[in-house]
């Protein structure tokens, strides 16, 4: 399996396994430190916060990796296989649409001077930094929603509603 394969499969995955693992350790660390020692992590709740948005929005490309999202499948199941297919397709580029404008607007909003200047308050780090978890997740999703429109593209009309009641 080359590097490139490898990460296709589970980039996401391991990332979203490192981050929830490091929000568990501060939180843990921290609940220690405030009723154990008496003490707290001055920096711990707002890197906690920032890996969490960065978890949530990798978490988001992970389930269209994995065609894990919510759907109503109610009027889907009224159609006919080449319906549920159309409806698929239009569902994909609906999101791709929505994902092209979100990580416009959220490069627009990340470059602007007032945004380029601040930086987080207990650690220091550009607020940019933290506000880059949108367009990076949405990209990822973007790709994630293309391989998936590939798929289904492929796919023949008559595997489309099977696959769709799974």
């Amino acid at each position: 399996m080359t590097v490139i394969r490898w990460l296709d499969a589970n980039l996401e995955r391991l990332l979203i396994a490192l981050l929830l693992a490091a929000i568990v350790l501060l939180i843990f660390a921290n609940v220690f430190m405030r009723y154990v020692l008496n003490e707290s992590l001055s920096w711990g709740e707002e890197l906690t916060l920032w890996l969490f948005v960065w978890f949530v929005w990798l978490s988001v490309s992970y389930a269209f990796q994995t065609n894990q999202h919510v759907r109503i499948l109610a009027f889907q199941g009224l159609l006919g296989p080449r319906g549920q297919k159309a409806i698929n397709i239009l569902v994909d580029l609906i999101i791709l649409a929505f994902f092209a404008v979100l990580i416009f607007e959220c490069i627009k909003l990340i470059l602007l001077p007032f945004v380029m200047s601040q930086t987080s308050v207990v650690l220091g780090i550009p607020i940019p930094v933290l506000y880059a978890s949108a367009p990076i997740g949405a990209a990822l999703s973007s790709f994630r929603v293309i391989q998936n429109l590939t798929k289904t593209l492929r796919t023949p009309s008559s595997q489309t509603s099977k696959e769709s009641l799974a």
